[in-house]
């Protein structure tokens, strides 16, 4: 179905044999069930790197430089790294009053807002059992951020993402405010910023507080790629500190991203982007 499950059974299999901190990339088909699509198809070819073994946020930092280097080389200018942190989000969704068991449910909503808008979300939360109360309290907080965003980009000369990505980390910071969870999240997308921009990379990556990406293996930073005119991403990722333990009996630490290949070809064929 996918390369990152496999993975966690082969280093789960052969934990001893491996180093303790692995990296590596793998280029196959794969299968999936849903709607075909522009650029979506049932068996396609996926590109993943994926380092496991360290809990440093310069692992994040490193996947993102990677997925960005081989766009650029391929051509493509105007695409954005979203970040978002699966912590930050419970936090969020906790301080907005959504109970733990309906997480799951808000989070797949929510994820749909650049599509459907907060119209379509309102809705969806109602038929999941979302309260309205704290249904609202998510949308307002998006709309204000949406609305923060706009101000930032007007206010910096250079509408850096950069400078998008502070305005917006410093709104989580108060909405999470005392959240335990939701603070561990904002530190650790922050420490993956400073490594970002230390790497020449900051104006790649925009923190953005909607994207939840619906795998439930994902435990922290969650990575995603878009460009313009592409309705979805030409890829993305996360960590999942607890996938491989759940073969081997015991965490090992790992993130990772995928590209895909055949979403590329759709886009740089129609753009003529090839010779």
């Amino acid at each position: 179905y996918d390369l990152t499950v496999p993975l966690a059974r082969v280093v789960a299999e052969y934990r001893d044999k491996l180093p303790k901190f692995f990296k590596r990339y793998q280029i196959q088909p794969v299968w999936r069930a849903d709607r075909p699509a522009r650029g979506r198809f049932r068996e396609f070819y996926q590109c993943d790197v994926d380092v496991l073994g360290s809990r440093s946020m310069i692992v994040e930092a490193e996947i993102c430089g990677a997925a960005s280097e081989v766009l650029t080389k391929l051509g493509f200018g105007d695409f954005c790294v979203r970040l978002n942190h699966r912590k930050a989000l419970t936090g969020i969704l906790g301080v907005a009053g959504v109970p733990l068991e309906k997480h799951e449910s808000a989070l797949i909503a929510l994820d749909k807002l650049d599509k459907i808008g907060s119209d379509g979300v309102r809705r969806e939360f109602a038929e999941r059992g979302v309260i309205e109360v704290a249904g609202d309290r998510l949308l307002r907080f998006f709309s204000d951020l949406a609305s923060l965003e706009h101000a930032a980009e007007i206010v910096a000369e250079d509408r850096s993402q950069q400078a998008l990505s502070k305005a917006v980390l410093g709104r989580i910071v108060e909405f999470v405010s005392n959240n335990e969870i939701g603070a561990q999240g904002v530190a650790e997308l922050q420490s993956i910023l400073d490594y970002v921009d230390a790497m020449g990379l900051a104006d790649r990556v925009r923190i953005d507080p909607s994207l939840a990406r619906g795998l439930s293996y994902y435990t922290g930073a969650i990575m995603e790629i878009n460009v313009k005119d592409l309705h979805g991403s030409l890829g993305g990722g996360g960590r999942y500190d607890n996938l491989v333990g759940m073969f081997l009996g015991h965490d090992i630490p790992a993130c990772g991203f995928s590209l895909g290949l055949e979403r590329i070809l759709v886009v740089m064929s129609e753009r003529q982007m090839f010779p």
